[in-house]
């Protein structure tokens, strides 16, 4: 067990400001290897997942795909033939927007995976952290940030039952998506019963029939050793960054108020993912302290500011804008 590596495989697209602070603290977490796939960046975040590279915090490609193909579907599936999948004991789908707070004494997915029991699926849920009423843009750790989220045991949105799947790369599972691995029946030793003998569990280590788990949570999915922390929102600014680079998958949908009503959630405070922080500044300042990389950073952040003011500016945003700083909670969700 204790050699076991973990591997997460993201996409990305215009998320250099967060790009840093995100790979150290899953790194600070016991992720060993992070596989960045990016497309069509403005703001350098293919050149920072270059860097990273070249540094070896992280292994980085670029994802070119078609004006109506999902980036990240392609990326899962190109993933697969990459050395870094193929040599991981685990893998896992997260977004730069995702923070796995680890509620076990050790704090990292190998105590998770140890405190589990034998598996070979681990899903952990999502709880959503809103925006706190923080309009602007700041360079800060977003877990240092938002504290704001949705009450532990409540889901005040179908779409926030959302979870992410840690799986053992054992050869069982033909392909993989955002929320979880799949197994096609012709790969399967039983065709009729494709996830016979698959150990699936939730994030307190219960076993749940594999072959009913969706994409979501089910009844009585326990949160004790792992969450999720979701920043979907994050700042108005960032948000407003976020629609204009358009969704990762369903590339049609436009992410305007009623996504925002939907993930944005105030309801108590939760300041618990604090502990694991300081070994993520840790890893942040030997990243931070290559002069390259830094500069990219900055460089990042400055866009990402500027592309805000830019889209609060035009005429037909305006509407948008104004209802979301006018709006702090997803209340209107609530249904």
């Amino acid at each position: 067990m204790g050699n076991e590596t973990f591997l997460i495989v993201t996409t990305m697209k215009n998320e250099g400001p967060f790009m840093i602070d995100w790979v150290a603290y899953n790194r600070a977490i016991g992720f060993n290897d992070i596989l960045i796939y990016t497309n069509d960046c403005s703001d350098g975040t293919d050149v920072i997942g270059d860097r990273m590279q070249a540094l070896g915090w992280a292994h980085h490609e670029r994802n070119k795909v078609g004006p109506r193909a999902a980036p990240q579907n392609r990326a899962f599936t190109r993933s697969r033939s990459h050395p870094s999948y193929q040599s991981a004991n685990w893998i896992m789908s997260l977004d730069v927007d995702e923070y796995i707070n680890i509620r076990l004494p050790e704090g990292n997915v190998q105590s998770l995976v140890e405190a589990s029991g034998e598996a070979d699926a681990i899903s952990i849920c999502w709880r959503m952290f809103g925006n706190a009423g923080l309009n602007d843009f700041v360079d800060q750790p977003v877990p240092e940030t938002f504290f704001q989220a949705a009450t532990e045991d409540s889901y005040p949105h179908h779409r926030t039952k959302g979870f992410k799947t840690l799986f053992r790369n054992n050869g069982k599972f033909s392909r993989f998506r955002a929320h979880r691995p799949r197994i096609n029946p012709e790969d399967a030793p039983n065709p009729d019963a494709p996830y016979e003998g698959v150990l699936w569990r939730d994030a307190g280590g219960n076993l749940y029939p594999a072959d009913q788990v969706k994409w979501k949570a089910w009844r009585g999915f326990s949160h004790e050793f792992a969450r999720i922390h979701h920043y979907a929102v994050r700042s108005t600014d960032s948000f407003l960054v976020k629609r204009e680079r358009g969704r990762t998958n369903h590339v049609g949908q436009d992410q305007g108020l009623k996504y925002w009503l939907v993930m944005n959630h105030n309801d108590v405070e939760d300041r618990s993912i604090l502990g694991h922080m300081p070994a993520m500044h840790d890893i942040k300042a030997e990243m931070m302290a290559d002069p390259q990389l830094a500069e990219l950073h900055h460089k990042a952040c400055e866009w990402h500011s500027a592309k805000a003011e830019e889209l609060k500016a035009r005429p037909d945003w305006l509407d948008l804008v104004e209802a979301l700083q006018n709006s702090h909670i997803g209340e209107d969700a609530h249904g």
